[in-house]
């Protein structure tokens, strides 16, 4: 392997440790909110368990970042608020766990399952399942919080108006876009990071698969998410 191939390995398995690290303070954040919103106790346990399951993702991240040569120091963060701030304690709690879990984890399962076929490397692939074995838990979350808490017309109408945001807050837009040029795909692919065009199907795929009958079920109103994903596909193409 190459150095400079080396290098772009090393940078996406730091990238993921940045993100994870990310997911592990919003759970963390979820989990207290839905604690004050007066949540279901099982669920702000599940909540308090995925955030240390992400730490854990960030061991993981980074030890494959400094294996291809690179390394992670965990940059200063914030989690920065995504609802509404006039909206009530509980439906806060809501929008959080409806964008985080049903909307990025449920895609994250998608993402991480999409690549495992790829991988030759042990060591990708024993993170990899694991990563994605927590994922599908998280993604969970959100389900079971609106099977336990099941929304008004009033909630159900304001997810579905801001359902795009939530559905554009899962993905880097700039990818749909022009994504940056990969160096070698199929060596990135054989270490855990599938090509562009790959990811972007099972995004959209799982989000019109999961997400939006899920969402439907409970009576939101999912009309603008289905046309979100229609203007990502016509961005990719």
């Amino acid at each position: 392997m190459t150095a400079v191939r080396s290098i772009e390995l090393a940078e996406h398995w730091a990238y993921r440790a940045t993100i994870e690290r990310d997911a592990s303070l919003r759970f963390a954040r979820l989990a207290d909110r839905l604690a004050s919103a007066g949540c279901h106790r099982a669920l702000c346990a599940i909540a308090t368990e995925a955030a240390a399951q992400e730490r854990a993702h960030v061991v993981l991240c980074a030890e494959l970042a400094t294996r291809f040569g690179g390394g992670w120091t965990s940059p200063d963060a914030t989690v920065p608020e995504v609802a509404p701030t006039s909206w009530s304690a509980h439906d806060r709690a809501l929008y959080e766990v409806v964008a985080f879990c049903c909307v990025t984890e449920t895609a994250n399962t998608a993402l991480v399952a999409t690549g495992l076929d790829h991988i030759d490397d042990r060591a990708v692939a024993r993170a990899a399942r694991q990563i994605l074995a927590d994922e599908v838990q998280h993604a969970r979350l959100g389900w079971q919080f609106l099977a336990h808490h099941p929304l008004d017309g009033a909630q159900a109408a304001r997810l579905g108006v801001h359902l795009p945001t939530m559905i554009g807050g899962a993905i880097r837009l700039e990818q749909w876009r022009t994504p940056p040029p990969v160096r070698d795909p199929a060596l990135l692919a054989r270490h855990g990071a599938a090509p562009v065009a790959e990811r972007r199907a099972a995004f959209v795929g799982v989000m019109r698969a999961v997400l939006l009958p899920g969402l439907t079920a409970v009576g939101v109103d999912v009309s603008d998410g289905a046309r979100y994903l229609d203007q990502l596909e016509t961005l990719a193409a």
